[in-house]
């Protein structure tokens, strides 16, 4: 029987094919980062030697162009790479420039095929509610992470108020595809108390207000923090 979050990963493969010949998506993938890379880059203003990012996405550039000095970048996704040509000489010149300095494996996050604290920066970013499991995702990037290294996490999430209407409507639209494309909803904080709990210090975070967390909208989130 196919699960739910395979049937989800057929429809990740659809979109994402859709999008590959469009320049205007390469660069909305790539400008979809820009709020968690920016921050991280005032953070931590040199290259770090070994780079992850984890969720880099079938065009498999992700987030591996933030650092281009790193010595060694790599991307996972548990989607096969696929082409990208767009047409057009610039989008393509990039795309091929960032996937030839950087090596893409096709795995799934919740084990990671990599020794414990093996990258001084681990990012992912809008993943976390397409895993299989969030918090075993969550587990493996700060395993990953060396001491004294970096990890920088963005997804979307959802107020206490926000999170019981998509429940009861999840369960009247279990069909409706962004549903099936986002498999779990996460409640604003969490990330936060599960990140203190495993070591991690929050650098930079755009936190809720105590009435966003209780009555917001959907938004995104993300969190720069380093492993003591």
């Amino acid at each position: 029987m196919t699960t739910s979050w395979e049937k989800a990963q057929k429809g990740e493969q659809i979109y994402w094919l859709d999008r590959r010949n469009s320049a205007v998506s390469v660069i909305n993938e790539m400008a979809e980062h820009s709020d968690l890379a920016a921050n991280m880059m005032q953070i931590l203003n040199k290259a770090p030697t070994a780079f992850l990012d984890a969720g880099a996405g079938p065009f498999g550039i992700g987030l591996l162009w933030l650092y281009s000095a790193s010595l060694l970048k790599i991307g996972i996704d548990t989607l096969p790479r696929m082409k990208v040509q767009t047409g057009n000489a610039y989008v393509d010149a990039l795309v091929h420039r960032i996937r030839a300095d950087s090596i893409f494996i096709q795995a799934r996050g919740e084990d990671l095929p990599f020794f414990a604290e093996s990258f001084d920066l681990v990012m992912c970013n809008n993943v976390l509610d397409h895993a299989i499991s969030p918090s075993r995702l969550l587990d493996e990037l700060c395993r990953v992470t060396k001491k004294n290294g970096h990890l920088g996490i963005g997804v979307d999430t959802n107020s206490l108020l926000g999170f019981i209407v998509r429940w009861v409507d999840r369960r009247l639209r279990p069909h409706f595809n962004p549903y099936r494309l986002h498999p779990h909803d996460i409640i604003i904080n969490k990330i936060n108390r599960l990140l203190k709990a495993k070591g991690f210090r929050i650098l930079r975070h755009n936190e809720a207000s105590m009435l966003g967390t209780i009555l917001g909208r959907r938004r995104m989130q993300w969190w720069v923090t380093k492993k003591l």
